[in-house]
């Protein structure tokens, strides 16, 4: 009898301890917060001052020091001004909750549910981008995508966005865009796959990411013509493009 009711105590005790742990995941994965102002299509403030990055897009760019707004910039902004701009959201956090600049990054949901970036991208408002290991909401992005593509909505009508042939991109080019070009070769750094478009302009995968997000061997991409979305930068001479998850890449072949 006492074996028993020590039996049961054990077994109740386990199972507080494991709602006690679920509500704190889902505490820790997911707040409600207000929306102070909309800095861009793809960031917004909160009424505690954080800057929050919308997971899983990225918006044309206003302008910056004298620059013009990239096409649809300001319209982007407006947008997402409109559907949360001194709204109370919900916040959905994944599992790197911060970048590198120290905005949260999060899904920004609207009082009845609906993601704010969807609402961009199914718009033509923003770009679907996948960047691990945030990618839970990655398929219904890349459905709204497709929406707005097929349409020809928004960024998908402006030629100003078209993909850029690799051999014809200078140092100007730098900055988030869509290139163009056939995988001539294949190299392995340290940390680091490069596939070269041109002898100096070159996609770059992490070891890490091929194994996790990639099928087969880097040799089985040369020779493939692939259009690659992400941020252009310069070191050196050369131009690279990471491109962490086979979503950033469109084969043309």
């Amino acid at each position: 009898m006492v074996a028993a009711s020590l039996k049961k105590a054990l077994f109740a005790g386990a199972f507080l301890v494991c709602v006690l742990l679920a509500t704190a995941v889902s505490a820790a994965v997911s707040a409600t917060d207000k929306i102070r102002h909309v800095i861009d299509g793809d960031t917004v403030v909160l009424a505690s001052g954080r800057h929050v990055r919308l997971i899983g897009i990225n918006a044309p760019e206003p302008g910056k020091n004298g620059t013009p707004d990239q096409p649809l910039a300001a319209k982007a902004r407006r947008r997402l001004a409109t559907l949360v701009e001194k709204q109370r959201v919900t916040l959905i956090f994944e599992t790197e909750r911060q970048d590198h600049y120290g905005r949260l990054l999060a899904h920004v949901l609207l009082p009845d549910g609906t993601s704010a970036g969807e609402i961009l991208l199914r718009e033509g408002l923003a770009w679907v981008v996948a960047i691990p290991p945030n990618l839970g909401n990655l398929k219904a992005g890349l459905a709204a995508e497709n929406a707005a593509r097929g349409a020809r909505r928004g960024v998908w009508s402006q030629a100003a966005y078209a993909p850029k042939p690799a051999g014809q991109l200078t140092v100007a080019d730098t900055g988030f865009g869509f290139i163009e070009g056939t995988i001539l070769r294949h190299a392995r750094g340290k940390h680091v796959i490069y596939f070269d478009l041109t002898p100096t302009v070159a996609l770059l995968v992490s070891q890490e990411d091929w194994k996790k997000f990639y099928d087969g061997q880097p040799s089985s991409l040369v020779g493939r013509r692939v259009i690659a979305r992400g941020w252009l930068t310069e070191s050196r001479g050369r131009l690279h493009m990471r491109v962490p998850h086979p979503a950033m890449l469109t084969w043309r072949d």
